[in-house]
């Protein structure tokens, strides 16, 4: 009763408290597992949730292909993690995840055999309207067309090695509803805050119909973590929070448990929060069949 009550505070469930509280549950031996032969992506894998899992996989003995933007600081990343863990199985793959061409290239470049899994973490919280080469509002494309073009992309490999796919999501989400026209938004006001909130929906919308396609596809949210985005995004949040902001690593912890705990509670996909499945709606947040059928129709042209 009392963790159902501080849980309900948002404050003490998403903020380093609240990890700890549900960390006590965790089953030590879900993520005891060799991973040696299996093969998975991460995008933006550099810093913050990407570079913590990659780190998880390769300490498990995974390969670890990291998709990031800048091929340096990228490299910079696989260099760390061949200084920590001995025969480290890592490599780089540049990519843009917001150009779809780009995308192409980095699908081409993990190539066709098996894959285990592919955790969609890249992001940005812009201050000002930015676009693509192709016109299209550059968040929208970084946070959902982008990471639905790979994953179609991907699909074959990962069904070859029955892999997972998760999408980091946000638990600012929760503050908005699904509103597919208000996703490439290229005029009026811009608020990037809320923006982002929409795109994230979105990510939560998007895994569930593609786990309902394919199956084996989940989001999740981490929790407020103390990433470099956040640093550099939300400075004023992070000034006010950073004590009791949650490490990267804690905000990695259920992406790194849903791609490679061997079996996971329950059937079928799910949102996920602290290695729990929760409900990805406050009331008054929950879209129509009708706009989910929508966002999956406009994304289509971009399979």
């Amino acid at each position: 009763m009392f963790d159902r009550l501080l849980d309900a505070t948002i404050l003490f469930s998403f903020d380093a408290t609240g990890f700890r509280r549900h960390a006590r549950r965790f089953r030590a031996e879900d993520l005891a597992v060799d991973l040696s032969g299996r093969r998975y992506v991460v995008t933006g894998a550099n810093s913050g949730i990407g570079l913590e899992t990659a780190r998880g996989l390769v300490q498990r003995g995974g390969e670890v292909l990291l998709l990031c933007r800048s091929a340096e600081r990228g490299e910079a990343a696989a260099v760390a993690l061949r200084g920590e863990v001995a025969g480290a199985q890592v490599s780089v793959i540049q990519v843009d995840m917001s150009e779809l061409d780009a995308v192409d290239a980095a699908a081409a470049a993990v190539g066709a055999g098996p894959l285990h899994g592919l955790v969609h973490n890249a992001g940005a919280l812009p201050h000002t309207r930015d676009f693509t080469r192709t016109g299209m509002e550059r968040l929208c494309a970084l946070h959902v067309v982008g990471p639905y073009r790979l994953s179609m992309r991907l699909q074959e490999a990962l069904a070859l090695g029955g892999g997972r796919t998760v999408f980091v999501s946000s638990g600012g989400m929760y503050t908005q509803r699904l509103d597919v026209s208000k996703l490439d938004d290229r005029s009026g006001p811009w608020d990037g805050v809320k923006a982002y909130a929409r795109t994230k929906r979105a990510q939560v919308v998007l895994a569930a119909e593609l786990d309902a396609r394919f199956g084996g596809v989940h989001a999740m949210h981490p929790g407020w973590a103390d990433t470099p985005g956040v640093v550099t995004s939300l400075p004023g949040f992070h000034a006010r929070m950073q004590r009791r902001l949650r490490t990267s690593a804690e905000g990695a912890d259920t992406v790194l448990w849903l791609v490679a705990c061997p079996t996971l509670p329950g059937e079928g996909g799910g949102f996920w929060f602290d290695r729990r499945r929760v409900s990805p709606y406050l009331v008054g947040k929950r879209e129509s069949a009708a706009e989910r059928a929508r966002l999956m129709a406009w994304l289509a042209p971009f399979a």
